[in-house]
Parts: structure tokens; C-alpha cells; sequence
């Protein structure tokens, strides 16, 4: 899986660079970058809401070019800080879970013609992830900290719109569902594979 990861990693670099050296025309190629949140959405499957917080800060680098007015394609990177689970009990003492994610796509973008400066877009490609544990126990005879990655590939989808500012400035706003994301192995506490939906807001730049 790993070596699998690394060739999808290398396709979508490859990709967008293709993707950027085709259009000729002023304003085809753009690049930006957005923050938001993400949630994912079972990681607190079976658990209250005051020992896990299924939602994480999330930043993204993005560059794309279009083939047309209407059709492009794009490659990012995102990462996902840590959703985390926290049991504290007198007799079994302190758990602490963490899950972060690195994550790199491409996607094909249909957008409409624009409206008073807006444009919506839909989307959808592929994700490769990379899914890190980190796992700490203190009781009142032992302590100790163990981590856990995994990685795979995943469909991805989602809307948006942009707003231009100036011919050359805009802001994009957008939602990103990725499918089946993390370790489906499973451990005796829970299964960590889950879906993923992403909002989004962030600055674009075209050129």
C-alpha cells in the first residue's frame, strides 16, 4: 500500500504540473489556499460528546489549470490536526487519542459560466491519506505512548463557488466529502475508518 501511495502522490504532482503547462491564456491557471474545519464524521461512533471531539482545524494548498471555460483540473495537499478522544476514569486511570491526517488529490472541476462575478463548481477525484495515531496511557502503575499510521487511497467530491475580486483576486468557498478515510482494522475501543466532510474558505490567486 505504501509503494501504492507513493506512485498517487507522484501521479498528482505530475498531473498538475501538466494540468498548469497547457493553458496559454491569461487567468487559466490559478492557486490559492484555504483553512476550515473538518469533521469526521464516526470517529465518535459509540462515545459522549464530553470524551471526543470528532472535529479538527484543516489547511489545504491547491493549484490548477483549466483545459477550457468550463473544465479543469486541480492537485492539493491538506492536513488535518487532531481529533481527539480523552477517557479519564479513578480506576482505569487516563486514555488519550489523537488522529491527524496528511492528505494530497487531484480532481476534475466542471464550473458554470459566471454570475455577477461568481462562479459554482462541483468536483470529484481521488484522495490519497495518510492517517496517524498517537495513543497515551497513565495509570497508577504503568505510563507509556504508542503511535499507529496507515495509509490508502479514497473517492473524493464536493461543490463550491469563487468570487472574484479583481480579474486576478478571488476567494473560494467550498465543501469536500472524502469517502472511507483511516485504519479499518479496528482495535478493541473502535474502528477508525469514516468519512470525512470538509468546509472550507481561503484566497485565490489566477495568472
Amino acid at each position: 500500500m505504501l509503494k501504492t501511495g507513493k506512485l498517487w502522490s507522484l501521479a498528482v504532482v505530475a498531473s498538475t504540473f501538466i494540468g498548469l503547462s497547457g493553458p496559454s491564456n491569461a487567468a487559466d491557471r490559478y492557486a490559492g489556499l484555504s483553512a476550515g474545519q473538518a469533521t469526521v464524521k464516526d470517529f465518535c461512533d459509540g462515545l459522549s460528546g464530553d470524551l471526543c471531539d470528532d472535529k479538527a482545524w484543516t489547511g489545504r494548498l491547491y493549484a490548477g489549470g483549466f483545459f477550457d471555460k468550463y473544465l479543469a483540473f486541480e492537485g492539493g495537499y491538506r492536513y488535518v490536526a487532531d481529533s481527539s478522544i480523552e477517557i479519564s476514569d479513578p480506576a482505569l486511570g487516563q486514555l488519550a487519542l489523537d488522529a491527524s491526517y496528511h492528505m494530497f488529490d487531484g480532481s476534475l472541476l466542471v464550473f458554470t459560466p459566471e454570475y455577477s462575478n461568481v462562479r459554482l463548481f462541483m468536483k470529484v477525484g481521488a484522495q490519497y491519506w495518510r492517517q496517524t495515531l498517537d495513543a497515551s496511557v497513565s495509570t497508577a502503575g504503568f505510563s507509556g505512548s504508542d503511535s499507529d499510521t496507515s495509509n490508502g487511497v479514497s473517492l473524493r467530491t464536493g461543490v463550491g463557488a469563487t468570487l472574484g475580486i479583481t480579474e486576478r483576486f478571488g476567494v473560494r468557498v467550498a465543501w469536500d466529502y472524502i469517502k472511507d478515510v483511516g485504519d479499518n482494522r479496528g482495535t478493541d475501543l473502535k474502528n477508525f475508518k469514516s468519512d470525512m466532510q470538509v468546509f472550507s474558505i481561503g484566497p485565490e490567486i489566477r495568472f
